[in-house]
């Protein structure tokens, strides 16, 4: 039994713009997970980025042995030529309807200049491009000004609240988990305020930091809990060595996710399916009624592990909890392409089931679309209106 989802559309619900003026000189690098310098072949050694040259290749209508430099240099005078009517065909073929950008990365380091944004939003309809606001670059330019706790968290929210504004926002995101880790503690205002002055101050340790960050993740939620969004949190593996996978598991949430405030009344997703903790992701998904995750990045980077690491996920969560979403940028092909191989990979998934007598023809295309495009219009209800 051969299941088709080809011409199924997607909604991207965690993605990252690209500029040209933004691209690595090795085409290589998109496929890197890691801050930590090496070379090309490392990169290139990679499953990932050998089945994303051959998607490429098959695309181009190039012979099956025609070597990568010939299709990167086909790919950048092709695009370079005329960018806009390259990536609309790139995205035609992807049938992405929405692309749901986070407007605050990197975790570091330079954001995009206004210039880099107008190129994406040139070559991607404007109608078809939804942002999500980060809280660490907030947190990271107010740490600057050197102000008192309480001009800290009161500057805090109100720039919170005017960038969901200006922006039209649909989402919240935050990115702790590569500060300071996923087990967010309940912490008290005093403890806070002391952690913040010794931090700013440079005199405090991680401690003090993490007493900061996790106290920003509620005031956070409060945002989200009166304007009706969800917030996101990077869960699983990152960009090595500012990653620490040993504080990424999403169990570490287990404070947070039982507090009372939130709890059923704030949708928080648990980006990248927590890779490679699938399973416990999935588990938290079953477990509390707020709580959803996608398949964002892991689809991606996890190659051809990618099936089974989709088995995992539907292993213990809901089918209408669990969304699409690529979490690529910097190169219109990636995100192509994760679009094209996840509705590949879940349709072998699906096939197994079917083939198994766990589920029906039918009930695999109303679970495909649900994780491909209906559950994120639930899940994202600012979405609905552009989405209709």
């Amino acid at each position: 039994m051969r299941i088709d989802l080809s011409g199924l559309k997607l909604i991207d619900t965690h993605c990252h713009d690209f500029a040209l003026s933004r691209e690595n000189k090795s085409f290589a690098k998109c496929v890197s997970m890691t801050g930590d310098a090496h070379p090309d072949r490392d990169d290139e050694s990679t499953l990932t980025y050998m089945n994303l040259i051959g998607y490429m290749r098959r695309y181009y209508n190039m012979p099956e042995n025609t070597p990568d430099g010939e299709v990167i240099a086909h790919r950048n005078r092709v695009y370079r030529e005329d960018p806009g009517e390259y990536v609309r065909k790139l995205r035609d073929d992807s049938r992405v309807q929405y692309y749901c950008v986070d407007i605050g990365a990197p975790v570091e380091g330079k954001l995009h200049t206004a210039e880099e944004e107008a190129f994406y939003k040139s070559v991607i309809p404007e109608h078809s491009v939804r942002e999500i606001v980060r809280i660490e670059p907030i947190m990271r330019e107010l740490f600057k000004e050197k102000l008192s706790f309480r001009e800290f968290t009161d500057r805090f929210l109100e720039q919170l609240r005017q960038m969901i504004r200006e922006h039209d926002a649909i989402g919240v995101k935050s990115v702790i988990g590569y500060h300071t880790g996923l087990a967010i503690e309940l912490v008290a205002e005093g403890r806070a305020k002391e952690g913040y002055e010794k931090y700013i101050s440079g005199t405090g340790n991680e401690q003090d930091e993490k007493a900061l960050r996790d106290y920003m993740i509620p005031l956070s939620l409060n945002v989200c809990k009166e304007l009706g969004l969800p917030m996101q949190f990077h869960t699983g593996f990152g960009s090595a060595p500012m990653c620490n996978l040993m504080k990424m598991n999403p169990i570490g949430m287990y404070s947070l996710l039982n507090d009372a405030r939130y709890k059923g009344k704030v949708p928080v997703v648990l980006l990248h399916a927590g890779y490679p903790y699938v399973k416990e992701t999935g588990i938290l998904v079953n477990n509390y009624s707020n709580v959803y995750s996608d398949f964002s990045s892991m689809i991606y980077t996890a190659s051809t592990g990618a099936c089974q690491a989709i088995f995992e996920m539907l292993a213990m969560a809901p089918t209408n909890k669990i969304m699409y979403a690529s979490d690529t940028g910097g190169y219109p092909e990636t995100t192509w392409f994760a679009a094209k191989y996840f509705k590949e990979q879940l349709g072998r998934a699906l096939e197994k089931y079917i083939c198994d007598g766990v589920i029906s023809c039918g009930k695999a295309m109303e679970i495909a679309e649900n994780i491909c495009w209906k559950t994120s219009c639930q899940v994202y209800k600012k979405l609905n209106e552009i989405h209709g």
